[in-house]
């Protein structure tokens, strides 16, 4: 009975802690879940999802959308910082990241990259056991590689309804495409270097 309780006390404030949550949207096309937003000159204050205080310059800020829907825009076009954008630009920009973030996915630069990765590591210490501790840098030649690499842009505009290919929604789509490649390309070959490792050691450590 007393288990039930705490469990019930538990969920009952995890609750309050999730009700009337705002939604901080970065300019780095971030969604964050928050609450207690407050801004103090330059800098803005407010409690994450896990109720840990967190802090980000106002220039990072797009807006805050409340629990109600309402929506407060920061962002503001200031040539003299670099911000050249209108706020209705750099709402498609955002649009663009955000929307990337969550419908591109790049599963072949994360299987390549561990493949490649853990294929190198195994013949590199095989073949060179002195190039053992030269293997990092695989995964730092891959990812490189897809860094220089171009997303197919006309591919991708053609996957976006004809209502939101505007310039800007394209650009943040593909700038945020690009992020995801490079992520997966690092975790993907770390993954298959770390494993290559493994495999090549619990081998040895038979013979």
């Amino acid at each position: 009975m007393n288990k039930l309780l705490v469990l019930f006390l538990v969920f009952l404030s995890f609750s309050k802690l999730m009700s009337g949550q705002d939604t901080l949207i970065t300019t780095e096309g971030d969604r964050l879940l928050i609450k207690d937003f407050k801004q103090a000159g330059n800098e803005c204050f407010y409690l994450n999802s896990k109720g840990s205080e967190k802090e980000i310059d106002i220039d990072d800020v797009f807006s805050l959308r409340d629990s109600l829907g309402k929506e407060t825009i920061y962002y503001k076009q200031d040539t003299i910082k670099g911000f050249y954008d209108t706020q209705d630009e750099m709402k498609q920009y955002i649009e663009g990241m955000l929307a990337a973030k969550k419908e591109y996915k790049s599963p072949l630069t994360t299987r390549l990259g561990a493949g490649i990765a853990f294929t190198g590591a195994i013949v590199s210490v095989t073949l060179f056991p002195g190039f053992l501790f030269w293997t990092p840098l695989i995964p730092v030649g891959y990812t490189a590689i897809v860094l220089k690499s171009r997303p197919e842009v006309v591919k991708i505009t053609q996957s976006i309804p004809e209502p939101l290919r505007t310039e800007k929604y394209i650009t943040g789509y593909v700038t945020q495409v690009k992020k995801k490649r490079v992520n997966n390309a690092i975790m993907g070959s770390i993954a298959g270097l770390v494993t290559g490792w493994v495999v090549f050691f619990a081998i040895n450590s038979i013979k």
